[in-house]
């Protein structure tokens, strides 16, 4: 009897399991194929980019970086250093080691290729769009009515679209530079997803896993600190832990924090910033009072709404004077002041709301997609910390999430979508709405993406949309002297480049007239035009402005070795490497005018210091083998005769 009984109560309960397993298993397999539609969508986007070339910053942080361009070996430098510490003569407070650390590994195996990074960035797109669905299929499970609505999944679905094809996140995929906020944003999402799996399994493994891809996150930017924030919001919202436990993951987070902090600081110790945020880079510098400063960072947030909105007209650049300084008797910034006042007073009362059950979970969900919007742009809102930048597209790839969750929601609600059939994804009348918006997402983003071919197009393109930019016509200047000026041939065409490079620099000086840089590269462009008087006129109005400028110091020392004042040049050189001892083309012309004036030992010291710090430098092994010739040095001269022309096949022996 006691077996039959058993058998009994064995039979209902193991058939049971096996019907939800397969329920489940056609659950998974949706969302599956839902993620895989969006991370290939996220793809498809971007595959234009492949054939572009480094563009803005890339140059800073790959092709002229000494240290990543070192490949992997640098990698343990990279880890020891601040961000730019590769760059010429910039210094800066900033430490983002793993993105520089894929930089070293792509150079290593594929150097200077842009392809192959421009390839791997909308991989880790894609990527993200596909774990991006996942998490908030997550989040939004209490808003599923039923087994047959599936809003939540819905909603999930409609943000993630919305979030991969916003054009505001062009910068941040086709500028291969900004894989730190794509990183940084990609390991928050994996944090997401490991938290909740540790909710559902109790494993503690997947609490540690979700550390580490913390951690991961903050070593590509700092952005993710605000996940600290982020966490126990979610926590709250969207899972079943107690207030308690809550508190006890949130602190293993805070700690990871600490972690990377205490690193970071030992790291950034005697390499911080040279300099403070200027003018030309962000405008409220400018503001004076309490007014103009507030008023202004609420103009520029009410410019973000707008461009997250209807994201048209897209530039890389909006510093001095694009955006006026205005005060809190602004229109504009009282509209953005009331509206950020609205949603952020609602997003509260449903928060403390929600403390008493008397909240649904669509006001719960619309409540987070406010404050992950609200507590991600506080960053940037130059509100409290006056960040290096007056507006910047890119700045938007995390607060775009609240908003796109909010705007899935709306969505949602206002078209009465309950479920997504596979089958009928095309032919869903109720999803109409959602195809016109994500279609002129998707002409905007893969347009835009053609901007940023090079350097040359974006900056010819933006400047007419920022007319009033000072860098805008700063860097299209610098473009036409430095890069399609010396691609030009033809002596009276290069002429007229130079003149054209010119005339946007003097825009830019006559938007603002303290602008040094300006100055500098007339000056470089007037050194190559052959005439020394504008050149050192153009210098020495920059070296007034930043007496401590290695680079105008390293260009006036050329002028003077040009005219043959050796010892004129030589002391402007040893000037530009007290100021930065790792500027190499400072080495390679103070080994220069060494030789020049046969004080070859020094020379020696200067070409292997450049070597030291651009170990791929084909002229700095050559001119190191001229000296040892002109040493009587021949083993030595015929060493580094052969490196230099194994480097470079162009590089003959004198």
């Amino acid at each position: 009897m006691k077996q039959k009984q058993k058998q009994k109560i064995k039979t209902p309960s193991t058939a049971l399991p096996k019907k939800d397993n397969n329920l489940s298993s056609e659950n998974k397999k949706r969302k599956l194929i839902l993620a895989f539609i969006v991370g290939v969508f996220g793809f498809l986007l971007y595959s234009n980019t492949l054939t572009h070339g480094y563009v803005l910053d890339d140059f800073s942080a790959i092709k002229e970086n000494n240290i990543v361009r070192q490949g992997v070996h640098a990698i343990p430098e990279i880890f020891k250093t601040s961000y730019r510490q590769g760059y010429l003569s910039v210094k800066d407070g900033l430490y983002r080691p793993l993105s520089l650390a894929t930089y070293a590994i792509e150079w290593n195996y594929f150097p200077d290729k842009p392809s192959v990074s421009h390839f791997v960035n909308i991989v880790l797109y894609g990527l993200t769009g596909f774990l991006l669905f996942l998490l908030l299929c997550k989040f939004f499970e209490r808003v599923n009515d039923s087994e047959n609505k599936k809003i939540g999944e819905v909603i999930a679905f409609i943000a993630s679209l919305l979030f991969i094809a916003h054009p505001l996140h062009v910068e941040v995929v086709a500028n291969i530079k900004s894989r730190d906020e794509m990183l940084c944003f990609l390991f928050v999402v994996c944090s997401f997803l490991f938290v909740f799996r540790f909710l559902e399994s109790d494993k503690k493994k997947f609490l540690r896993f979700g550390m580490l891809t913390y951690f991961l996150s903050l070593l590509s930017k700092e952005t993710s600190i605000t996940f600290l924030a982020l966490l126990p919001l979610a926590l709250y919202f969207f899972s079943s832990a107690t207030i308690k436990k809550n508190i006890s993951i949130t602190a293993f987070f805070i700690g990871t924090a600490i972690v990377y902090l205490w690193i970071r600081h030992s790291v950034l110790q005697g390499a911080m910033a040279d300099t403070g945020v200027s003018m030309a880079d962000n405008v409220i510098i400018g503001a004076k009072t309490f007014s103009t400063h507030f008023g202004t960072a609420f103009y520029i947030l009410g410019l973000y709404m707008m461009k997250l909105i209807f994201p048209h007209p897209l530039s890389y650049d909006y510093s001095f004077n694009q955006i006026p300084i205005v005060s809190l008797n602004n229109i504009f910034s009282i509209a953005s002041l009331l509206f950020f006042i609205t949603i952020g007073s609602y997003a509260t009362v449903v928060l403390f709301k929600s403390f008493k059950q008397s909240t649904n979970n669509e006001q719960r969900t619309t409540s987070f997609g406010i404050l992950f919007f609200l507590i991600t742009i506080f960053l940037f809102s130059n509100l409290v910390l006056i960040i290096g930048t007056s507006m910047g597209d890119r700045l938007m790839y995390f607060p775009s999430l609240g908003f796109c969750i909010c705007m899935a929601i709306l969505i949602v609600k206002l078209l009465k979508i309950e479920t997504i059939d596979l089958k009928q994804l095309t032919t869903n009348t109720k999803l109409i709405p959602v195809s016109i918006i994500l279609i002129f997402f998707s002409y905007k983003t893969y347009s835009r993406n053609a901007d940023w071919k090079d350097n040359y197009t974006l900056y010819s393109h933006d400047v007419t949309i920022v007319p009033n930019s000072v860098k805008a016509h700063y860097y299209l200047g610098l473009e036409l002297v430095k890069g399609i000026a010396d691609a030009e041939k033809d002596i009276e065409k290069k002429k007229a480049i130079y003149q054209n490079g010119i005339n946007e620099l003097e825009k830019a000086v006559k938007i603002l007239p303290s602008f040094a840089g300006a100055y500098t590269q007339m000056g470089v462009a007037y050194y190559r035009m052959k005439n020394y008087e504008k050149a050192i006129e153009n210098y020495k109005k920059a070296a007034e402005l930043t007496p401590s400028d290695a680079i105008t110091l390293n260009n006036i020392g050329s002028v003077y070795f040009e005219w043959g004042k050796y010892s004129e040049a030589k002391e402007k050189f040893q000037q530009a490497l007290h100021v930065d001892p790792r500027f190499v083309d400072a080495h390679m012309n103070l080994g220069s005018v060494c030789g020049m004036m046969k004080d070859y030992h020094n020379a020696l010291i200067s070409f292997q210091n450049a070597i030291r710090y651009s170990p791929d430098n084909a002229n700095a092994y050559f001119f190191l083998a001229v000296t040892y010739q002109n040493l009587g040095d021949k083993p030595n001269a015929d060493k580094y005769f052969q490196i230099a022309q194994q480097m470079d096949p162009k590089l003959k022996r004198q």
